[in-house]
């Protein structure tokens, strides 16, 4: 319980100076350098009042550590950090509200890591105290995540250009041609921050309550454009194409299959959408079921959260998730392998960051994605309605990029892609 109350405690002592660090520059959120001294006052406060446990090796003392511009790094498993730390010259240890941040280097650039544990919840509170304490210039989430694409197999690494809350989800009962029907719920609210170029909405909060209107406000009045609901998040541009430029090495076949198959096959770097929930999707049919209405290509559990709170304080993001498993060939999981997968190509980010990269500031768009993904090959990642028969999907309803709405009937190519018959095309 105390340390709920240290968190809330200390977030409220330094708010004035985070607000102060961010401004508004073409309606996009940025983030700028605290002065040093902002950093001593922070670092004398948690210090003097055992609000955090710091060690360094080389000498500098909290406030340094904190003031330095460095790249983030997230992880929900030790299995998914380890490689990181393995990479990394670490130097200190910052222990915020028992979140190990270990501070260190990549390839000469400053980095900071943290295991959030899994879960949405966890990774949002580790993610905003990362964003909070230290002064981070870009965020990566690192780790693994099961395919919901029949083209991408173990072996592949899938980057979050979009992430979806694939848990929000509205249905509705049917009629005499469809059992139900669903549609996105109003996604996640963001408040005061201008619509992002490339993002998916739902539309806006309601007007503000305040004193003076409180005791008529009732159900409210009119909508407020300050609060934003964010259905699809899209990531740092710069980051997306800088992470598509690394190479993965071939993968066993026998990881992918599960089976006892000799050979490689080639793995790829797919730009494409994350859906992120706490929930795990199987059989196929099910997935069909749930990519009707949120088209994805990799399935986790902590990618919302981890974009919402950099979106929140203006600080490119990206997600990286190498596949570790996939209901296409559900005899097989190489968590250590996709793990070691992300990481690479999280380390290669890392190795050839900097603060002048083009499109770092730019959010990703639909053209963006690659071919691969399920959104290209059906034309939306989120569709305005879709209605069953059964579990079978009978009816999508979607907004394509030119503004039009399609209504179409799912044939039996599309219904194909999900069964255990499909062989994707890079095994040969």
């Amino acid at each position: 319980m105390r340390h709920r109350y240290v968190v809330l405690l200390v977030l409220g002592v330094i708010a004035v100076s985070v607000l102060s660090s961010v401004v508004y520059t073409n309606v996009r959120v940025q983030r700028v350098s605290i002065e040093h001294s902002g950093y001593v006052d922070l670092a004398n406060f948690l210090l003097s009042r055992n609000l955090v446990s710091f060690t360094s090796s080389n000498g500098e003392n909290l406030s340094e550590v904190l003031a330095t511009p460095r790249i983030g790094i997230v992880t929900a498993m030790p299995m998914e950090q380890a490689p990181i730390l393995a990479a990394m010259d670490v130097y200190a240890v910052v222990n915020i509200s028992g979140y190990e941040f270990f501070v260190g280097s990549i390839g000469g650039q400053q980095v900071v890591s943290v295991r959030s544990g899994e879960k949405e919840y966890a990774v949002t509170m580790a993610t905003t105290l990362m964003d909070t304490f230290f002064n981070i210039r870009a965020a990566l989430l690192s780790g693994t995540a099961g395919a919901r694409d029949p083209n991408i197999t173990v072996g592949d690494v899938v980057l979050g250009g979009y992430v979806v809350d694939k848990s929000s989800i509205h249905y509705y009962l049917g009629n005499s041609t469809y059992n139900y029907s669903e549609d996105a719920y109003t996604g996640v609210e963001v408040v005061n921050l201008t619509p992002m170029n490339g993002a998916i909405f739902g539309g806006f909060g309601s007007a503000q309550v305040v004193p003076s209107n409180a005791s008529t406000y009732g159900y409210g009045y009119g909508l407020d454009h300050s609060y934003t609901y964010v259905e699809a998040f899209p990531a740092s541009l710069g980051l997306l194409q800088l992470a598509e430029q690394y190479q993965l090495p071939d993968t066993p076949v026998a990881y992918i299959t599960g089976g006892n198959v000799s050979g490689v096959a080639r793995s790829y770097v797919v730009a494409g959408v994350i859906g992120s929930a706490n929930q795990w999707t199987e059989p196929l049919f099910w997935m069909a079921q749930q990519n009707a209405l949120y088209e994805s290509d990799a399935g986790e559990n902590e990618g919302m959260g981890f974009a919402y709170v950099n979106a929140h304080f203006g600080i490119p993001w990206l997600i990286v998730r190498g596949i570790s498993d996939s209901p296409w060939y559900p005899s097989t999981y190489e968590g250590v392998w996709a793990a070691d997968a992300a990481a690479n190509v999280t380390i290669y980010v890392v190795r050839h960051f900097s603060s002048t990269l083009p499109n770092l500031y730019s959010e990703v768009s639909f053209a963006d994605l690659s071919p691969m993904s399920n959104a290209k090959a059906h034309g939306y990642i989120v569709a305005d309605q879709v209605y069953y028969y059964g579990l079978t999907v009978a009816k999508v309803v979607y907004t394509a990029q030119n503004g039009t709405t399609v209504e179409f009937t799912p044939g039996g190519e599309w219904l194909q892609e999900y069964s255990y018959n499909y062989t994707p095309p890079n095994l040969g």
